[in-house]
């Protein structure tokens, strides 16, 4: 039997942490936010969103320990669960540029396929990946589980694991807001960030072209602001857990990621700094960039 997986895809500082936390709230579902791992999980003092430091995390050393018993070695705070993390340096470089769509990403699997490495390293991921969920579950007892990594490419593995029932979330959120988040909080000029959102829709375009319509669904950011219980009750139904889910205490969550995972259910509130903190000059440089592209979807 598959193991039900849930997948957050967006930009950078759209809400998938706070989409992930909301759908937690639902008694069948776990999030971890993002599955895949990264090397700043390792540095003292991180924290899980617990508020225990990772290394002392009860939830991930039970974690630690399913996997020992499914012959695992694992630890949340190293990178060995992206997809980008490979032994070989080749492989690394065939893994780092983002989702391309049907043609180059072809072109990307004949190259893995012939890279020293390259096909096992997919394969093991494939089987850590499942190992994971599969232990989240154990340990968290619930069925399902969200991963808020957002990358196009883990997803793009995610889907081909055959041990894996993955939907996907498509979440979208004004492209000038992600824009001023980026360069903000990541330091990157305005036409970079914008440029980001641009490539990240694109790159879940092409993406969810190959997936069965029912088993994808776009939200908007502002949407979940807006309308928070109908989002949830739309995507409970989607993913196929009861639409009215149990009521009682906030869950303790195991979240990694994003610094907003401190903050737990924080309440919700729309973010639209942009209209005020962009100058006429911004706004003009991310027109060029994405602006068609913005108003498409409805942004103006």
């Amino acid at each position: 039997m598959k193991l039900p997986l849930v997948y957050i895809h967006s930009a950078s500082h759209s809400g998938s942490t706070l989409l992930s936390l909301l759908l937690a709230r639902h008694p069948e579902i776990v999030t971890i936010g993002e599955l895949s791992g990264t090397r700043y999980r390792a540095k003292p003092g991180y924290k899980c969103s617990c508020g225990a430091e990772l290394v002392q995390c009860r939830f991930w050393g039970e974690v630690s320990a399913a996997m020992a018993r499914r012959g695992f070695s694992y630890s949340a705070t190293t990178a060995e669960t992206d997809i980008r993390n490979a032994q070989y340096a080749v492989v690394r470089r065939l893994l780092k540029p983002m989702h391309r769509g049907r043609l180059l990403e072809l072109v990307r699997d004949v190259a893995l396929v012939l890279a020293p490495g390259g096909l096992e390293h997919i394969r093991q991921q494939a089987r850590v990946k499942a190992a994971l969920v599969e232990s989240i579950v154990e340990c968290s007892g619930k069925p399902v589980v969200v991963d808020s990594s957002k990358s196009g490419l883990q997803l793009k593995y995610h889907l081909r694991n055959p041990s894996l029932d993955v939907k996907v979330i498509w979440l979208v959120r004004d492209g000038r807001g992600v824009s001023l988040s980026l360069a903000r909080n990541q330091g990157q000029k305005l036409a970079h960030g914008a440029y980001q959102w641009r490539r990240t829709y694109e790159e879940a375009e092409s993406i969810v072209r190959g997936v069965e319509p029912g088993r994808w669904v776009q939200v908007r950011y502002e949407g979940l602001c807006a309308e928070p219980e109908f989002t949830l009750e739309r995507l409970w139904r989607f993913i196929g857990v009861s639409p009215a889910p149990v009521n009682g205490s906030t869950p303790e969550y195991h979240v990694m990621g994003h610094y907003s995972r401190l903050n737990g259910a924080a309440k919700i509130q729309l973010n639209e700094k942009w209209r005020t903190e962009l100058t006429a000059e911004d706004l003009r440089t991310f027109d060029g960039v994405a602006g068609p592209l913005n108003r498409q979807l409805g942004y103006v």
